[in-house]
């Protein structure tokens, strides 16, 4: 009795399984295992479950090389994103109020044109709410600037003499309402408006083209098609013109009563108005109002918020941010459900295998790794794929990316690792599955 106890503590935990399973039979150790025979059809069996099995991991593959792809490239342009929401144009775009109007009539000199547009600011600015009313002839993010080339002291006249600067013209409190910050010297009086003093203001990208390491306050310039020479009153800081991800632009600022010399006699009719205001959505229909009173014939035009042209500027990064962004999930979820159902399919297959496996003594955590790091294998190796891939790819977007590059490690790495989290959590449902086999019930119907 006693060496029947020993010889079954021997036998172990397989032992007893089968001797569950074949009650009435011989004792394990007299089970005879026949060997299976070899043959071509054996052979070509396995070979065509192998080519399956690869067939589906390449597939899993495929979709998580193509998911990955997709991720970095929304990845940099959520990044990108978020830095053009961060950058400092150079003005405010909060509580701005923007319009056109058009008054008939030819304006037959500078003065006459800009006394019109000076009276109608200060009509606009004694409205209730208003803080400071000013005027532009191109409003940043709405419309581009003219260039001209504008010669110093020390510059000979010629066809390509000069540098060659953007140009644009004022009035009111043009700067103090866009906030854009005086740098040195002052900003326009009311009479650099109305009289013909040939004073200009500057932007400091300008006064480092023309006088490099030097004040610019009190010299002169002077446009390539006038005559007349103006002096630098004051700096102001650089402003983005069209575009948050352009560069900013060189420009030179001059009053209203200047436009008709530096424009060659050509009056400017349609300025377009800034108004700061916390009721810079409301106001319209007030202003529009106010016109009436004043030009009745005069149409009002471009009304625009700052902030709505500061997020129309962005429309097309946003589309293409949200658009990528829903293929890159709806990428990731096919890939997860791709091989949650490998993986599935595969321990459906291998049942009786598990079962011989926890009979012979592998504990669930085992089982649970054994299926986890097979999915795991084929998800590094589609993330390993797609890093390439995207690498190549991603320099597509070079023309709406701002602030990162192309490459960017910390996407890439950021988007590798989600897509390896996903890839462990679609592994894990069909590894718990496979942990709970019952030995008994596989290898009774093995």
């Amino acid at each position: 009795d006693d060496d029947a106890v020993a010889v079954e503590e021997q036998r172990g935990p397989a032992a007893k399984y089968l001797a569950r399973l074949w009650p009435r039979h011989p004792a394990p150790d007299a089970v005879v295992v026949h060997e299976l025979p070899q043959g071509p059809s054996c052979d070509g069996g396995r070979g065509s479950t192998r080519r399956r099995q690869w067939g589906r991991d390449a597939l899993v593959v495929a979709q998580t090389a193509l998911a990955l792809v997709l991720l970095v490239g929304s990845g940099l342009l959520v990044r990108s994103f978020g830095e053009l929401r961060n950058v400092d144009p150079g003005y405010d775009t909060d509580d701005i109020f923007t319009f056109q109007i058009a008054p008939e009539g030819d304006f037959l000199d500078g003065p006459w044109f800009a006394q019109l547009h000076l009276n109608f600011m200060d009509r606009v600015a004694g409205m209730p709410g208003v803080e400071s009313v000013g005027l532009v002839e191109n409003v940043p993010l709405n419309e581009g600037v003219q260039e001209n080339r504008f010669l110093t002291g020390d510059v000979a006249r010629d066809e390509n003499g000069g540098t060659l600067l953007s140009v644009t013209w004022t009035g009111g409190d043009y700067f103090g309402t866009m906030g854009i910050e005086l740098l040195r010297g002052r900003t326009f009086a009311r009479a650099d408006h109305i009289s013909d003093l040939g004073n200009a203001i500057i932007s400091q990208s300008a006064a480092d083209r023309l006088w490099p390491g030097e004040n610019p306050i009190g010299l002169l310039l002077q446009p390539q098609n006038s005559e007349t020479w103006s002096t630098v009153v004051g700096v102001v800081e650089d402003v983005k013109q069209l575009d948050f991800r352009d560069e900013a632009e060189p420009l030179v600022y001059f009053p209203l009563v200047e436009q008709l010399a530096v424009r060659g006699g050509s009056a400017i009719s349609s300025p377009a108005y800034v108004v700061k205001t916390s009721r810079a959505d409301q106001i319209a229909p007030e202003i529009r109002a106010l016109v009436r009173e004043v030009a009745p014939e005069a149409p009002m035009y471009r009304i625009y918020t700052m902030e709505g042209l500061a997020t129309n500027s962005m429309v097309r990064l946003s589309f293409t941010v949200l658009t990528l962004g829903i293929a890159s999930m709806l990428a990731l979820i096919l890939g997860a459900i791709g091989l949650y159902g490998v993986l599935s399919y595969v321990v459906a297959q291998r049942t009786q295998e598990i079962g011989v496996r926890m009979a012979l003594g592998a504990k669930a955590m085992q089982i649970q790794r054994m299926v986890v790091a097979q999915g795991a294998r084929v998800v590094l190796f589609g993330i390993l794929i797609g890093v390439v891939v995207a690498a190549g790819t991603s320099r597509a977007l070079g023309s709406l990316l701002f602030g990162v590059e192309a490459v960017d490690t910390f996407t890439f790495l950021g988007m590798s690792a989600a897509m390896l989290v996903v890839g462990l959590l679609a592994s894990y449902l069909p590894a718990r599955r496979a942990s709970n086999v019952d030995p008994i019930e596989s290898l009774r119907g093995e």
